[in-house]
């Protein structure tokens, strides 16, 4: 499985489930009931909005690089005192209104661009203007490349890469609460239909209890038996009720959490017993070598996938804090072309600028004026104390970064080895459960045979019942502890997807989770 550029991840299993009925299900199997958490878990759904919200934090570091539109209006008046002996004017009044229309637009290479269009109105009663009022259009553009800090595609754009980690980091951390979803599922079905089961042991056993203390009572009234024996067969019943009581709450308090779980979409009567077949046989595995396991939990586990986006954040941010660390030099360059028109004054012979602001217009497409500009702009802090401690927070960064990662491979081989163990003797337990199952029922029977030839009293068939239990009630356990550490096995691998046939595909930048 391939985890690149993860935008969006959906949940798409066989069966649609809206979330906003109500509507209760009654799984089957444990996939089905695993399928059922992962459309209706609440605080899955609650993760799965992270991802969203990644989705839009990529968008806002890439419209650093959008074009931008802008506009501006504005109206002055102003008297200003005035002496010339050319002019009997003491002061001049002056009216300007003027605006403005652009666009500008930064590129990943650090290059800021700027075209924009002016146009003033000015009108007073300055005589050595012939023009009143006057109109002035401009239209220049504007360039600034920085040469050292921030120059470059991989300084511009690392927000942009350390933005789109985080949503895989997000989309992982999405898919890695799945996976203990899936994992907290089958565990809880597992031991929720052990439960059920040793309810039906409890039963049983209750059922030889009463069955034993009502022959009892006959065998009394006949003079076979002391009343003791019905006492003995009588506490024996009381035990087993409490058993079977102790047994039903344990059940019914894990439904609940199961129940939570869905989201409260399983019904009240809900029935466990098609989850787990406690009647077939157990075919056990051989566990591959742990140097395999270990390899494939480094290829598979999504913690190590998290951190290695982590690591590649620190390493980005890093590069670009030491791009920080250089001073600002940047190359600016205007160039533009400017027209003119207005009205003459009548003491004023025709101009070949007479016209209205349209005809401003066409002064600026012949040139009359132009002007440019280059030049550097240099800025360096003295001592650049704040861009130095950044630079080494980031390499400290890096640094815990990588040692988490190395933690994180530990966990895992002690993970690995961990569950190995747990695998070999919940097997070894299992074998031996099986066995003890089959002499208990064995050694009962037997016990029964006897009691019916007065051989056998009511103390060693109640010892005999409750041990044939207990051995029953041993190996649907055992039965769950092995499936369990399996489980865990192929978690602590990251195989628990491939476990319950769950796969992710890309499609267009979207990972989609299929249960097929």
């Amino acid at each position: 499985m391939k985890y690149n550029l993860m935008i969006a991840l959906t949940l798409m299993c066989c069966t649609s489930v809206s979330l906003s009925s109500a509507a209760q299900y009654n799984p089957q199997d444990i996939r089905a009931l695993i399928k059922l958490g992962l459309e209706t878990n609440l605080g899955l759904q609650i993760d799965k909005i992270d991802i969203a919200m990644g989705v839009e934090a990529i968008e806002i570091e890439r419209s650093a690089f959008d074009s931008t539109l802008f506009s501006s209006t504005a109206y002055s008046h102003s008297v200003t005192p005035y002496e010339s002996s050319f002019s009997s004017t003491s002061q001049i009044n002056s009216e300007q209104l003027s605006g403005e229309v652009g666009i500008s637009k930064s590129f990943e290479t650090g290059l800021a661009t700027s075209l924009s269009l002016n146009a003033e109105r000015v009108s007073d009663n300055d005589l050595s203007d012939d023009l009143a009022p006057r109109y002035r259009t401009a239209l220049s553009l504007d360039l600034n490349q920085p040469l050292l800090r921030n120059l470059g595609i991989s300084v511009n754009t690392t927000h942009l890469e350390i933005s789109r980690n985080q949503q895989r980091q997000v989309t992982l951390s999405y898919l890695l609460q799945a996976q203990k979803l899936i994992l907290q599922l089958e565990a809880a079905a597992r031991q929720l239909a052990a439960k059920a089961e040793v309810i039906q042991l409890r039963q049983k056993s209750l059922d030889l209890a009463d069955e034993l203390y009502v022959a009892n009572q006959k065998r009394f009234k006949a003079g076979v038996i002391p009343v003791s024996e019905v006492q003995e067969a009588e506490t024996a019943l009381a035990a087993r009720q409490l058993s079977l009581s102790l047994a039903t709450q344990e059940r019914d308090l894990l439904l609940e959490d199961i129940k939570r779980q869905l989201d409260h979409r399983l019904p009240n009567d809900f029935n466990p017993d098609s989850l787990v077949n406690f009647d077939q046989i157990i075919e056990t595995i051989e566990p591959p070598d742990v140097n395999q396991l270990f390899e494939s939990a480094l290829q598979l586990r999504l913690e190590l996938k998290i951190n290695d986006y982590a690591v590649q954040s620190s390493s980005l941010q890093q590069n670009y804090l030491r791009n920080q660390l250089k001073p600002q030099l940047d190359l600016k360059f205007q160039a533009g072309i400017n027209g003119l028109s207005g009205e003459e004054r009548s003491s004023v012979p025709e101009s070949r600028y007479s016209g209205d602001w349209l005809s401003s217009f066409s002064s600026l497409s012949e040139a009359d004026g132009y002007q440019w500009r280059a030049g550097l702009e240099f800025i360096m802090p003295i001592g650049n104390r704040s861009a130095k401690s950044r630079y080494r927070q980031s390499e400290l960064q890096l640094k815990q970064d990588q040692y988490r990662h190395k933690d994180l491979q530990a966990v895992i081989k002690n993970d690995v080895l961990q569950q190995q163990v747990n695998i070999s003797h919940t097997k070894e337990q299992l074998e031996i459960t099986e066995r003890f199952d089959f002499l208990a029922e064995k050694s009962f029977k037997q016990e029964q045979q006897r009691l019916q030839e007065g051989l056998s009293d009511t103390f060693r068939i109640i010892l005999f019942q409750q041990k044939m239990i207990v051995a029953k009630i041993d190996r649907i356990n055992a039965i769950t502890r092995y499936h369990l550490a399996l489980a865990q096995m192929d978690f602590a691998t990251g195989n628990i997807f491939v476990r319950h046939n769950i796969i992710l595909t890309n499609n267009k930048e979207e990972l989609t989770l299929e249960n097929i």
